[in-house]
């Protein structure tokens, strides 16, 4: 039971990841000089009130002196790890790092990597990107989902979770709206994220928040497409959609991503920002 519960939770956690990327990497941007150093955000994930996961992202992306997207080469990384009980149970860690460049408010990466260890096993993708939109897949150990995403040429004309950031950062700074649809691939899963702004409110203190007050709520929805365990969808363990808070919590930055809500079969996840470095 604990096993399956696990598992469980590590797929959720890498599901989530990927589909909160956008507003985890939105906040740990710089806001002067593309040369600034970038700020560091801690998230705490909650399940059933109890802590279970904590993720990091830091992030270099080139930004003109009124805050907008500017041209540039671009970096990210963001860490995530099981905590609490469920890390002696579940002992989870990824990893992931993604670079380009970003041209016009567009993304264009040139290389992904993502690198899972789970009960001292590890796996590892790294997607590097052609001029043309041909992206070529290296996964170790060599996965069916990998090898059918060669075959089917899945994962040509898609960007990575990571580098999704950016055009979410286009599309808020430069019209103060989140809305945008993207084509999505991880090194596994092919999927489409669809992100929509749909309010405002305030966010609430919960546990060892680091804000709260006003904040935009935007709403990411994925189209499942090819990649994704059959018993996991029917078990509807990938969350249907995820709800990021936005607020301008740190000064001399953009809105970051304050809270994040998902809901699957196993119940409510938050995810709270806790510190800033």
């Amino acid at each position: 039971m604990h096993w399956n519960f696990g598992l469980s939770i590590g797929r959720v956690a890498r599901w989530v990841l990927r589909l909160g990327c956008a507003g985890l990497a939105l906040g740990a941007l710089p806001m002067a000089a593309a040369s600034a150093k970038p700020v560091t955000l801690t998230y705490t994930a909650y399940l059933a009130g109890f802590p279970v996961l904590s993720m990091t992202a830091q992030a270099d992306l080139p930004v003109t002196g009124d805050g907008q997207a500017g041209d540039g080469i671009y970096g990210l990384q963001a860490d995530i790890v099981t905590q609490g009980s469920l890390a002696s149970l579940y002992p989870y860690r990824m990893s992931v790092s993604s670079n380009g460049r970003m041209t016009g408010g567009q993304a264009h990466p040139s290389q992904f990597h993502s690198e899972g260890t789970v009960m001292a096993k590890t796996e590892s993708v790294t997607l590097t990107y052609g001029a043309d939109g041909k992206v070529d897949i290296k996964a170790v150990p060599l996965t069916r989902q990998a090898q059918q995403a060669v075959a089917n040429g899945t994962a040509n004309g898609t960007i990575d979770p990571a580098s999704l950031v950016l055009a979410v950062i286009a599309s808020y700074a430069d019209r103060q709206d989140c809305t945008g649809s993207y084509k999505l691939f991880d090194g596994v899963r092919r999927y489409d994220l669809h992100v929509q702004e749909i309010g405002s409110g305030n966010v609430q203190r919960y546990k060892q928040s680091y804000y709260e007050g006003p904040a935009v709520q935007c709403r990411a929805v994925p189209q499942l497409i090819q990649g994704f365990a059959p018993m996991a969808v029917q078990s509807q363990l990938y969350p249907e959609s995820a709800d990021i808070w936005l607020a301008n919590a740190v000064p001399g930055m953009p809105a970051v991503p304050v809270r994040i809500y998902t809901q699957n079969g196993l119940g409510k996840m938050v995810f709270d920002l806790v510190s800033v470095q």
